[in-house]
């Protein structure tokens, strides 16, 4: 049986898979503040998903602040949601804005 070329795209994960024992308890202890304000900001986007919806109907468009605002509470709504489930490591952060753009050889990452 011949194999197929592999495909373009492959990923190597070279990671300490032990997890102390210690670590999830703060890591949700940690989390728990992030998670009570991704829960209030839940009911916010419900708000604003709400009023963007009336204001397609009459100008068949989202402004673009309220769109931004409906997208600022997913994302942190997702970063509090993976650094609780363990997805990522790091603290998320409390800022709702994203890094300023640079011009330069190595630009800055957007946000995610």
């Amino acid at each position: 049986m011949s194999m197929p070329a592999p495909y373009p795209l492959q990923l190597e994960l070279h990671a300490n898979r032990h997890i102390t024992r210690w670590r999830p308890l703060v890591q949700w202890l940690l989390a728990i503040p992030h998670l009570m304000i991704a829960y209030a900001l839940r009911f916010l986007r419900q708000a604003l998903t709400l009023i963007s919806f009336f204001t397609v109907l009459f100008t068949e468009q989202i402004p673009r602040p309220l769109f931004d605002a409906i997208v600022m509470t997913y994302r942190y709504e997702w970063r509090a949601m993976s650094y609780a489930f363990f997805i990522h490591e790091d603290y998320p952060r409390s800022t709702s804005t994203c890094p300023p753009r640079t011009t330069a050889r190595n630009p800055t990452p957007r946000c995610a």
